[in-house]
């Protein structure tokens, strides 16, 4: 198991020294996000339930700012409708799925102040998949990694792949690697 070796630390190269970061263990990564499940499946209804409730109250009241705030959430309810119910399948999958192990292939591209990071999970008699996350609470690194994989059980993809530094839920939905 690759959560024995170092628990709890990560190890990364930065400008020739190497520091040491606190990373919470898998475990506790999961266990974080156990409270979004009562609502992170319909997230994005809500936000786009708002922005036409903020679409009605601009006519009513004919004003601009419930119209920008619509269009705020809108943006946001639409951007992030697939998030939500992959933390929910993660995190049932954690709870009641069997990990495989496997290869997660981590890359790194940047905007102007934005980083993007993107995975390749790997498995022997699977397919790769690419899918795109954001590290919470803990720091990588473009390199490839040991993986413990776990997948939907209809459809094959996976939503959610832990490594040594943590987890890594898709959040968009997967797409098979080229």
């Amino acid at each position: 198991d690759f959560s024995s070796r170092m628990p709890g630390k990560i190890f990364r190269k930065n400008s020739g020294a190497i520091d040491s970061m606190k990373v919470p263990p898998i475990e506790q990564q999961v266990a974080a996000l156990r409270p979004t499940l009562g609502f992170a499946a319909d997230m994005h209804k809500w936000l786009l339930f708002g922005a036409g409730l903020g679409v009605i109250a601009a006519v009513v009241f004919w004003h601009p700012v419930p119209l920008m705030l619509s269009a705020f959430l809108a943006i946001v309810g639409f951007s992030e409708q697939r998030a939500g119910p992959n933390i929910v399948a993660a995190i049932y999958a954690y709870d009641f799925g069997m990990p495989t192990l496997g290869e997660a292939t981590i890359s790194i591209t940047c905007w102007d102040l934005d980083n993007r990071y993107h995975a390749i999970v790997r498995e022997p008699d699977h397919s790769a998949w690419e899918y795109e996350f954001i590290p919470q609470g803990w720091q990588t690194v473009a390199q490839t990694y040991l993986a413990k994989i776990w997948r939907d059980v209809r459809s094959g993809q996976p939503v959610l792949a832990a490594i040594e530094q943590g987890i890594m839920i898709p959040r968009y939905d997967p797409k098979p690697a080229l």
